[in-house]
This record gives C-alpha cells, structure tokens and sequence, in this order.
C-alpha cells in the first residue's frame, strides 16, 4: 500500500494531473533542490507568460504576482503543498521527492484543481495547454538538471 501524501487531502477535484518519475538516488534530489529547480528559476519564455497571464487576469480578480515560495501551505520531509484559494477556483500542487529506497527515488508534481464559478472554469480552460507544457517542461528540466550535474561530476 502507497503512503498518503498531503495532497491527498486536497481531494476530490476538478481537475488532477502528474508527472511522475523514478530516478538514481545517487542523483541527490531532494524535495527541496526540486521545488527550487522547478519554481524559483524560470526560464525567460515562462516569465513572460507568467507576466501576460497576470495582467490579462488581474481585472478578473484572479490573484496575481505571488510567488510558489509565497504560497507554500504545508510541507514534510518529502513534499511541499503550493496552493491559493480564490473566488474563481482553488488549486493545490505537491512538490515530492520520496527519500531513497533501494537506490530509487520517485520525484513527482501533482495539481488539483477546484472550479468554484463558471469563471474559474473558463480561465482554466484557456490555461489549461499551456499549464501542461509549462509544468511538464520545468519537471523535466529539473529532473534533467539533477541527471547533469551528476554526470559532469563523474
């Protein structure tokens, strides 16, 4: 049986999806380098879509400008819950990173997503692309990074 997550109380939702991947322990990834990776540095392109959606937004009501560091909720050893609740929606993502078992970790970031008005429905409806290939190119990049550094100090 899989141990409970916190995001697991964030369940049910709208909206849930993962990105999930098994990797060396020997790589050193931690919950934390993988948080930092994935959210503290973002790649210009991101940036920019990251200021777009804020000011198209901003007149909706919707909270904007907030960093992930900002919106950290709840944390263990292994995971770290981002979230906002606002009027339109509520969203949630866990930041994990399993400690080493058997020379393995598993590194994951999971959204849900709660709709609370049809507003919050349509704005994620024009996100939603754009939320997928944004979050899965970062959790690539971080992973990647960690399978980088390891090589190059090889």
């Amino acid at each position: 049986m899989e141990k409970e997550q916190l995001i697991d109380k964030y369940l049910p939702a709208d909206y849930d999806d993962c990105f999930s991947e098994c990797i060396p322990a020997t790589k050193g990834m931690t919950v934390d380098v993988l948080f930092d990776r994935m959210f503290c540095n973002y790649p210009l392109p991101v940036r920019w879509m990251l200021k777009l959606r804020d000011s198209l937004m901003k007149p909706f009501g919707l909270k904007t400008g907030a960093t992930f560091r900002d919106r950290i909720i709840e944390r263990t050893d292994e995971e770290i819950i981002v979230g906002a609740n606002d009027k339109h929606l509520d969203f949630f993502v866990s930041v994990f990173c399993s400690l080493e078992n058997e020379n393995m970790q598993i590194a994951s970031v999971r959204t849900v997503v709660k709709f609370n008005n049809l507003l919050g429905n349509i704005y994620f409806a024009f996100i939603f692309i754009f939320h997928k290939l944004i979050v899965g190119t970062l959790f690539r990049r971080a992973i990647n990074y960690s399978n980088d550094v390891s090589t190059n100090n090889k």
